[in-house]
Order: C-alpha cells, then sequence, then structure tokens
C-alpha cells in the first residue's frame, strides 16, 4: 500500500513519477504505448512551475500512486528505490526507478499452470496473474529527469560523477529517496529533481564458481559480431566503423577469456566462416599461443532450414582442455526456416572422461507480430509473437534427442532460446523430459529469479537457458549466470555514437546485451 501524505514546506526536493517499464502504456496517461525513445524533450513542459508548495509525501507501494493527479506539485518519495532502467541517462537525462527489480511476468507465471512447476504448453488459463503483474510493473516505475531540454550532456546531472569516480551505474543500484516536481511531457509524467541522485551502486559480479568441473561450457549470445561493417545497406548488423568492430571485438575477447570455459556455445555471429575464425584468432592473441578452435559449420550447412540466416550459432573450444568426438552435425527440420539451425558437437576431456554432446540453439525472436502468420502472432498472454514457432523448435529438439543411440545420451542443450523461464518452450523441454539446470541447482525463476540473462525496458528475465538428459543432469556440478551484460547500461559498450570516451574500458562488462551461462560438468 501507498502512503501519501501533504507536508507544507518551502522549497524542498524533487518529485517521483511514474511511467511504464517502457514496453506498455503509463498509469493515468491517454493509453498510449510509450518506450524510452518516446519522451518529447521541449523544455517549456519539462520545466513548468509547481503550482503548489506543498510536498507530497510517499511512502510504499509505488504502483498505487495516481501519478497523474500530482502534476504540477512537489512529491517526496521515501524509503529505497531501485534503478531498473538507465536507457535514456546520457540521451535525455533520465533513470527508472522502482522500489524492487522488475521481472518479466512469464519469468514468474506460467500463462497455462497456476503452479509454476507445470508444464502445460497451451490453455492460457493462468493469463491474468501475467497481466496483473505487468500492470503493477507499469504503475509502478517513476522517471527521473534533469529537467533539461538539451539531449546528450556529459556528464549527466543526475550522476555528475560518472566517467570520474564511477564507471558504470548498473540495474539493481540503489537510491536513497527522491523528491522534486512532477510534471507532464507529451504522453509520459517525469518527476523533475532538484539535483544530483543520492546512489548506492551495485556491484560488478566476478566470475561465478560452477563446482568442480572436467570441463566448462559456456552458452553466449555475442550480439552481432560481424566483420563485416555496416554501412546502412549492406544488411549488416554489427559495428558501423573498423574502430567499433576493434572495440566490440576487444570487449568480447576480454568477456570470453575471462569465462575460462572449455566449451563456449555462440549465438549471432555473422553467417559465414571468417567471423568465428577472426574471432578465434583474436582469442589466441590476447593468450599468447594457439589454444583456441572452431567447429565451423557442415558443407550443407547454408541450405538448411535456418542456414541462410544473417547470423548463426557456433561453437569454439580450448583444443588444449577439450576434443571434439566424431562428426559435427545440425539438426535439419522445417521449423527452423524462422530461425537459426542447431549445431551438435560432441567433445571430450584431453584428459580423459566421457563425452558431452552440446547442442547450440538460437530459436525465433519475440518482435515482429504484424508479419507473423495468425498462429504466430501476440496472443496477449505475455509470450510475444512467434510462440508457436518456438514451441514447435523446442519439440524438433526434443524429436533429434529421441532419435540418438545409447552412446550419444550424455547432451546439453544451450543457447538463446528467447522464451522466458515459464514460457511454453521452455515448458516443452521439461514436458519431454530434459532437465533445466537452473532447476536442479535451486535457481529457478520462482525461487530465485537473480537467473535473470536480460534486461528489456526495465524488466528482468532469462532468455539464455541450459537444459542437460537425465544422464548429464546428474554430473552437473553448477550452472551460473555471470551477469557482465544486462545490468551494465548500454553507454558502457562497444560504440561510438554519443559514447564518451572516458566511459569505454576493455572489459567483459557490457560486451553484450546478454548474460553468458556457464555450466560446469563431471567427466570422470
Amino acid at each position: 500500500m501507498a502512503l501519501l501524505s501533504v507536508v507544507a514546506l518551502g522549497a524542498i526536493g524533487c518529485t517521483n513519477n511514474d511511467q511504464g517499464s517502457g514496453s506498455v502504456s503509463a498509469s493515468g496517461t491517454d493509453g498510449a504505448a510509450s518506450s524510452p525513445g518516446s519522451q518529447p524533450s521541449g523544455s517549456s513542459t519539462r520545466s513548468s512551475q509547481p503550482t503548489s508548495v506543498e510536498s507530497i509525501v510517499i511512502e510504499g507501494d509505488l504502483s498505487e500512486v495516481d501519478w497523474e493527479a500530482l502534476v504540477d506539485k512537489r512529491v517526496e518519495i521515501k524509503g529505497e528505490l531501485v534503478v531498473v532502467d538507465t536507457f535514456e541517462l546520457l540521451r535525455r537525462g533520465q533513470m527508472k526507478l522502482a522500489r524492487q527489480r522488475l521481472y518479466v511476468p512469464t519469468a514468474i507465471f506460467d500463462p497455462n499452470d497456476k503452479d509454476a512447476s507445470g508444464t502445460s504448453t497451451e490453455g492460457g488459463n493462468n493469463v491474468q496473474p501475467i497481466r496483473e503483474l505487468q500492470d503493477d510493473n507499469d504503475k509502478g516505475v517513476v522517471i527521473v529527469d534533469d529537467g533539461l531540454a538539451d539531449q546528450n550532456l556529459f556528464p549527466p546531472l543526475l550522476v555528475p560523477e560518472l566517467g570520474k569516480s564511477i564507471e558504470t551505474i548498473r540495474v539493481g543500484s540503489t537510491v536513497a529517496g527522491v523528491s522534486g516536481r512532477m510534471v507532464k511531457a507529451g504522453r509520459n509524467l517525469l518527476l523533475v529533481v532538484d539535483g544530483s541522485l543520492d546512489l548506492t551502486l551495485a556491484d560488478r559480479p566476478e566470475r561465478p564458481e560452477v563446482g568442480d568441473a572436467d570441463m566448462t561450457v559456456a552458452s553466449f549470445n555475442v550480439l552481432n559480431y560481424f566483420t563485416m561493417i555496416d554501412d546502412g545497406s549492406n544488411n549488416a548488423r554489427g559495428a558501423d566503423s573498423s574502430a567499433e568492430f576493434e572495440r566490440q571485438e576487444a570487449k568480447l575477447v576480454s568477456a570470453i577469456s575471462a569465462m575460462n570455459a572449455d566449451v563456449i556455445g555462440l549465438m549471432e555471429l555473422q553467417n559465414n566462416l571468417e567471423a568465428e575464425q577472426q574471432l578465434i584468432d583474436a582469442l589466441n592473441q590476447d593468450h599468447g599461443s594457439e589454444v583456441y578452435a572452431g567447429i565451423g559449420i557442415p558443407d550443407d550447412f547454408l541450405d538448411s532450414p535456418g542456414g541462410g540466416d544473417s547470423i548463426r550459432v557456433g561453437m569454439i573450444y580450448r583444443a588444449d582442455r577439450v576434443k571434439p568426438m566424431g562428426d559435427l552435425a545440425m539438426i535439419d527440420d522445417k521449423v527452423f526456416g524462422l530461425a537459426r539451425t542447431p549445431l551438435v558437437q560432441a567433445f571430450e576431456p584431453t584428459a580423459g572422461g566421457k563425452p558431452v554432446t552440446v547442442i547450440v540453439n538460437h530459436f525465433k525472436s519475440k518482435g515482429g507480430s504484424s508479419d507473423a502468420a495468425t498462429d504466430n502472432k501476440d496472443r496477449g498472454d505475455g509470450q510475444a509473437a512467434f510462440n508457436l514457432a518456438r514451441k514447435q523448435q523446442a519439440a524438433a529438439i526434443c524429436d533429434y534427442l529421441e532419435s540418438l543411440d545409447s552412446d550419444s545420451s550424455r547432451v546439453l542443450v544451450i543457447g538463446d532460446l528467447n522464451a522466458y523461464q515459464e514460457e511454453d518452450p521452455i515448458d516443452m523441454l521439461r514436458s519431454r523430459g530434459l532437465i533445466d539446470l537452473h532447476e536442479k541447482v535451486g535457481s529457478s525463476a520462482s525461487s530465485d529469479p537473480a537467473t535473470h540473462s536480460f534486461v528489456y525496458y526495465g524488466q528482468s528475465g532469462s532468455l539464455d537457458h541450459a537444459f542437460a538428459t537425465a544422464d548429464l543432469a546428474d554430473d552437473v556440478t553448477g550452472v551460473k549466470v555471470w551477469h557482465i551484460n544486462s545490468d551494465e547500461p548500454r553507454f558502457v559498450d562497444y560504440n561510438t555514437e554519443y559514447r564518451p570516451e572516458e566511459l569505454y574500458k576493455v572489459n567483459p562488462y557490457r560486451s553484450s546485451d546478454h548474460d553468458p551461462v556457464l555450466i560446469g560438468i563431471k567427466c570422470k
């Protein structure tokens, strides 16, 4: 419950205001959808003077506040607030705050089963809690604003030490209350604060341990690693210049090296052999010896369903620690025509031990509902567009596993499945006998949402997963998500547009937009 009181004061700080998490409309507005890039920068609205000198004091739940009624008033929000989105900090001088980290509703609630442990993949009998949580998330966010119409100011007024004593502002950092003036700017409500924020910064995590493993496997979406420079017309998706490519590659090498994994499943490589080899060469140069190698692609890969996409999955490995066993394979199924062709390769430790077969996946994304066939359109159940396609892709993985002989029973299924923890594609894998490794080690979404690997419009959840067959699951020593990317602000990534040079560092942090997943496995 939100507690509001009116305190008569002369001139006190600023106020906070609520706007949606970016993916849906804000409470108290005209209902139009908003996004982090939708706020107009007109100075006349954002600098309007309050009509009251009284301070409205807010304590408790922000989702119960009628923010529209507070426009032109001074507001004080007491208590700790959590940074949930820094997307517009450098561009517009804004951050989004809430009482706690916000989670994608389908990371917590199953659209079909009231019990999140259920594995139904259709029915839609439990959509209401998803909609209610989304509504609470939307109402429970306040956008704090510096009150200036000028864009791309550095350092930002909200955090003047950024680039000096402050290197980053991660999601999960906290603010010790805020106060200021509530204004309406176009469709958005903004809390124009009087000064800088009282921040307690969230720490950057070190690489997590995954137990006493004989083999460590990582799953990592590398965010469009293209050796072809994007000139705006050549369908490249990565760096816009040679300088950006060097910065991108340096951060990826730093991240992959620090993972210290023996096998790394990659998503969003440019769909050729050159990009994989370029990354291997850069890793070996950084290491000082030829230890990394790649598996490449099968001869007929480009003709397979999904093999003609602009991006592909791949695998690289530490040749001094593991060796490929048998031939490289792919899952040739028509359902991957809307996604990327999965690759399959077995590995064995060079020191000996039982092999592990790794399947790397990148399922169809959630966007593009307007272009989807009727059965793949967004059905309003929280799973977005192409849910059926992803569910069929999950079923195809299971079909493939059932076709393997007993010598290939130790299988690890990893990748960016573009589905959150309680969505149908994930339940499809569970219902067909695969073991969700996050659940196995006690870090499922319901018990520990910190398994998140992605933050989208201020909401956290995991799109990146690790499953094992029953024969392998008992040999898993640990699974951890290393939060080097999702919680980091985009302004510390490799891009050069509107990025102050002092914010770029060659380190693992914001090397991509997805966090890597690390899995430890016993082989002896």
